[in-house]
């Protein structure tokens, strides 16, 4: 998942969708969710938005919170 945001990251814009990332654009969500980020969790709940769009606005944000995560499931795991 941090290998595909720093992707997105230095690509931004010109990211290009591939369907082939869909399970990581659903395990972002997921996180996002889980992690009751709302201001972004609404941006993905826009109508004709597509996730790319909120992913490459978020994208320093998400990260982060990334990072967090996998920091807590290391910590879960010891």
């Amino acid at each position: 998942m941090l290998a595909f945001l720093q992707k997105v990251s230095e690509m931004n814009e010109d990211t290009v969708y591939d369907s082939s990332d869909e399970y990581l654009v659903s395990a972002i969500i997921d996180l996002v969710t889980k992690g009751g980020h709302t201001s972004i969790l609404e941006d993905f709940n826009k109508p004709f938005i597509h996730p790319m769009i909120t992913i490459q606005k978020w994208v320093e944000e998400l990260k982060v919170i990334a990072v967090e995560n996998l920091k807590e499931e290391n910590n879960e795991n010891l």
